[in-house]
């Protein structure tokens, strides 16, 4: 009888600790959240520098500073070369433009659009909000470079997203993503993404170095570091069309 007891109290106990471990597991839609919130501030102000690589060869370099507020109101601006310095694309909500300050010409863009012929759209570096646009899956954990990390399933909610699934490894220890692939509705790779060399932005450990590698092209990728990042104030003023020809009028 005694030995009945003590088996069931081990069998409630272990039940116990089944249960506790599954209730400390995020959700997919929390690692996702978590993930995104370490990766960049609500609000800040930032120095990239965009290098484009065709067939292992670096064939441009351009300075961009970069502007974000929330996760709708985004703002590119050209500092390097000369040839494109005064560029300026804008994104607020799903409408996305580009300013060309030599004749103060606004023309829309799309958000599959490549950015100044490099790898990466203009989602990537206005920053598509992947809680927003995508239904998120958990489908287990698998070591990447050494971490290891939560693999996500991520599905467009609708069309008008650039990417119809993405896959998406986030570090367990601090969500900070590790690496992304990205597919068509059929399944074909396009592109995958790295984060790498993490270091101290804007007061948080932070991917400084995202790669994004051409599937469809070998040798081709797009190299973006970040060198600065500055958590600031923003004013809604900034990110309209108004303000973009305000500035090329400017000597």
């Amino acid at each position: 009888m005694n030995a009945m007891r003590i088996g069931g109290a081990v069998l409630v106990v272990g039940l116990c600790i089944v249960g506790l471990s599954w209730a400390q597991q995020p959700s997919a839609e929390e690692i996702l959240k978590k993930s995104v919130e370490s990766s960049y501030p609500d609000q800040f102000v930032s120095v990239n520098k965009l290098e484009n690589f065709e067939k292992g060869e670096l064939s441009s370099a351009y300075e961009l500073r970069v502007f974000k507020k929330g996760s709708d109101k985004a703002l590119l601006e050209v500092l390097a070369p000369e040839d494109a310095k005064g560029q300026k694309i804008l994104r607020v909500g799903d409408e996305v433009v580009i300013l060309f300050p030599e004749n103060c010409r606004i023309v829309p863009l799309s958000a599959r659009q490549n950015v100044l012929g490099t790898s990466f759209t203009v989602a990537d570096v206005l920053r598509v909000d992947l809680v927003k646009d995508y239904n998120a899956k958990l489908v287990g954990t698998e070591k990447v470079q050494d971490r290891t990390a939560y693999k996500l399933e991520l599905t467009a909610k609708d069309e008008t997203v650039p990417f119809a699934r993405i896959l998406y490894w986030a570090d367990t220890e601090n969500f900070l993503p590790i690496k992304s692939e990205f597919y068509t509705e059929t399944g074909k790779l396009l592109r995958r993404a790295l984060y790498e060399e993490r270091k101290q932005l804007a007061g948080a450990l932070r991917p400084s170095k995202i790669t994004i590698e051409n599937a469809l092209e070998a040798g081709t990728k797009t190299v973006m570091t970040i060198s600065e990042m500055e958590i600031k104030e923003l004013p809604d003023s900034m990110f309209t069309k108004e303000a973009l020809l305000e500035s090329c009028k400017k000597p």
